[in-house]
């Protein structure tokens, strides 16, 4: 997967974090707040790929 892509990804991931983190505070409803919570673990697992396929990359 090409690496702008996969950093395009992250934030739009990231977003929708935070928007469902601004739902939930705003309705009260805790489902928002835990698919916030999945998505920004997603964004932190995903972002942590890109550092390491570009440092793998120039080391070959």
């Amino acid at each position: 997967m090409n690496t702008l892509y996969r950093v395009l990804l992250s934030l739009a991931v990231i977003f929708a974090a935070l928007v469902c983190y601004s739902a939930g505070s705003m309705t009260g409803v805790v489902g928002f707040f835990v698919l916030g919570i999945l998505l920004e673990a997603a964004f932190w697992l995903g972002i942590g790929k890109v550092f390491r396929s570009g440092s793998n990359a120039s080391k070959g």
